[in-house]
């Protein structure tokens, strides 16, 4: 077997964001080379198996994933992991936090839904709709469906298949910081689950789900035993962890925050510039 790229989405493969195709069409022809090399790509995300699904469609290229931090692994279009949030201790964990750190939102990630938002300031229809309007047209084709639904929220809590929570603290360069604090201390009081931090929020998933330890799960599960030939890219916290499992050949996005940069080796602007790191035509030019 060749060489596998573990690719981040948002802020990595979808930078920068188009407004036609999610992918742009540099990075695809990088991708495709690639892989007609004998390699393979596998993309690693906190993003939905579904909106995976899409990127598949979009690029119709043969490449593996990891959704939801890890919480589901497809190779070879095979689902090999699908693990959730035991319902009680997610609830317990949400307490806490809802009642330690004064959280504004939480968005809920589960099995056969939307995303769901529970917001804890009030906001009048009016300011709802707008909001909707605005996420619609920022995000524009990288949106997912979600919808604002404390009821559905507390069902799906109750007894859901639960995958993630993305807990916000608001916004600005002030809260990022303090949402990066508190991170650190959920990782310290909360074992049973793994907690990341994404700049504008922090991510909770299933005990074992980070993306250093399901992309070894995947590399377990398609044979692939020489790390050395293992190429990560992402550029944000949650990517951290596959930075430090493959260091030497880890890459971080020029854009990423400092705090993130340092545990990768190498830096790149953009993905497709891969090329002269792993393209045996690159090299050989």
């Amino acid at each position: 077997m060749g060489k596998v790229l573990a690719l981040d989405l948002d802020g990595t493969l979808f930078y920068p964001r188009g407004h036609k195709r999610l992918v742009s069409k540099k990075n695809k022809d990088f991708i495709k080379r690639f892989i007609d090399e004998g390699n393979k790509v596998v993309l690693v995300s906190s993003r939905t198996s579904d909106f995976c699904e899409k990127v598949l469609d979009e690029l119709q290229l043969p490449i593996d994933y990891i959704a939801l931090t890890g919480s589901i692994i497809k190779a070879d279009g095979v689902v090999m992991q699908d693990l959730s949030i035991p319902n009680d201790n997610l609830k317990s964990i949400l307490k806490g936090i809802r009642r330690q750190y004064k959280p504004i939102a939480f968005i809920l990630t589960c099995k056969g839904q939307p995303l769901i938002l529970k917001a804890f300031i009030k906001v009048g229809k009016l300011l709802e709709k707008g909001y909707l309007f605005w996420y619609k047209m920022a995000f524009g084709i990288y949106r997912e469906q979600f919808v604002a639904d404390a009821k559905l929220f507390r069902k799906e809590l109750e007894s859901g298949t639960l995958y993630s929570v993305k807990c916000f603290f608001g916004f600005g360069k002030k809260n990022n910081k303090l949402t990066k604090q508190i991170n650190k201390e959920i990782i310290e009081k909360y074992p049973s689950i793994e907690s990341s931090w994404l700049g504008i929020a922090l991510e909770i998933s299933p005990h074992g789900c980070n993306k250093g330890d399901a992309l070894k799960t995947y590399l377990k599960f398609i044979k692939h035993e020489n790390n050395n030939d293992v190429y990560v890219v992402g550029d944000s916290g949650n990517d951290i962890t596959m930075f430090k499992a493959f260091k030497e050949t880890s890459f971080v996005m020029s854009h990423a925050y400092p705090s993130v940069k340092k545990y990768a080796s190498h830096k790149i602007s953009r993905v497709y510039k891969l090329d002269k790191y792993l393209l045996e035509r690159s090299q050989n030019e």
